[in-house]
């Protein structure tokens, strides 16, 4: 059967790490939505449904998959911001029905002739479909980054279910609670660490270096050849491949090729891909009044209807030393802040805040600076990217 992986209209609800990437490239645990889609269909073809503006850098990086395809088949339609399992997919296997949680639709099994009557209205990017059949399922679909982050436990004790658990011998030499529920893979792990499994499972990849008198607290992930610093408190978290920790992280997921190194307290966030965070940066996850967090998405102001809710940041953000970030910040792509007290709730993609004092960056020294920095990492900032960017900084 043809797979077919769809952004949506709410594609920006994800903001600002769907500002750069695809959602079904957002990271939900020790993978991404696209990821878990994968492994529920290994043997299918999968097309991707994307934004336009993101069709060529989707493409590069999914280079096994066709983009925003021209012909189409009888096939089952996913949308890639719903975290899936074999219970749920089981159930969208009727033929030409459409199948909503909450009446957002979320899967369509449709023949050709159905798929091209969508399309040809926009398909999901534009337009929903009401055509057939229309059933509702219970699933774990995703609205806003904050859903993502409150799904941890789900995400990561699903992932550890396809693990092994540690022979607890050969790791007498750190301090762990619950071993049959820790799962390490080829880490470098010094003394004095501590693992906590018994809220949830922890996870940890391969070449990952964790520095003694850490704490780590399940559920959590840390992704390959991550590095943890001394005296790191880690509860409730994910943090993808090749990231620099310190501090305390709490409840947060870190996309990846991120440093946070330095002592700071970050909760309740999701940080994307290339952000530099300086010393002393911290976040508010919790008003003083107690209320639930209203956060600005796309110039609307979203009631998340929790008490905890931290900070949004998107790729390629840097921040000063002594930052301090208030609940429920936006913090768009390739800003550069530094400045005392409080930033602002909202700061648009290429930033310059400087000491209270809001400037653009120029397009050229961003592109300057971010082929340094991911050649730091062994990547290329590609083409492509710098045209994307270019068209953020412009738009």
């Amino acid at each position: 059967m043809k797979i077919y992986v769809f952004e949506d209209q709410q594609a920006l609800n994800f903001a600002p790490i769907s500002s750069t990437r695809a959602v079904f490239d957002i990271r939900i645990g020790s993978e991404t939505f696209l990821d878990r889609i994968c492994s529920l269909f290994p043997n299918e073809s999968i097309s991707l449904i994307v934004r336009d503006e993101l069709a060529d850098l989707v493409s590069e990086v999914h280079e096994n998959h066709e983009v925003n395809p021209e012909d189409y088949e009888d096939g089952l339609w996913i949308s890639g911001s719903v975290i899936w399992s074999e219970k749920s997919i089981k159930s969208l296997f009727q033929e030409d029905t459409v199948f909503r949680s909450k009446n957002k639709l979320v899967a369509a099994n449709l023949s050709l002739n159905h798929a091209k009557n969508w399309i040809a209205k926009g398909g999901p990017l534009q337009s929903d479909f009401k055509e057939t059949e229309s059933q509702e399922i219970q699933i774990l679909s995703c609205e806003y980054l904050w859903d993502i982050i409150n799904q941890i436990p789900e995400t990561i004790n699903y992932d550890a279910t396809r693990l092994s658990p540690i022979n607890p011998k050969d790791y007498e030499h750190i301090n762990l609670l619950n071993p049959k529920n820790i799962y390490i893979d080829n880490a470098s792990i010094m003394p004095g660490v501590l693992i906590n499994a018994e809220n949830g499972a922890v996870i940890i990849d391969s070449g990952v270096s964790i520095y003694g008198q850490t704490y780590i607290e399940g559920p959590a992930f840390i992704g390959a050849n991550t590095i943890i610093n001394p005296l790191t408190k880690i509860k409730k978290a994910i943090i993808g491949q090749k990231c620099k920790i310190g501090g305390e992280l709490d409840s947060s997921i870190i996309q990846g090729y991120t440093n946070k190194v330095h002592d700071g307290h970050l909760g309740n966030s999701f940080l994307g891909e290339w952000v530099n965070l300086g010393a002393g940066t911290t976040n508010s996850n919790l008003k003083n009044n107690y209320s639930p967090v209203k956060v600005h998405i796309n110039d609307v102001l979203v009631d998340s209807k929790s008490l905890h809710v931290g900070c949004f940041v998107g790729d390629h953000v840097k921040t000063a030393i002594g930052t301090l970030i208030n609940t429920g910040s936006v913090i768009g792509a390739a800003s550069m802040i530094a400045s005392y007290g409080f930033i602002p709730k909202t700061l648009p993609p290429f930033s310059w805040y400087i000491n209270k004092k809001h400037q653009r960056i120029d397009i050229d020294k961003f592109i300057l600076t971010a082929e340094i920095v991911k050649k730091r990492r062994n990547k290329n900032f590609s083409r492509i990217e710098k045209e994307l960017y270019k068209k953020i900084a412009n738009s």
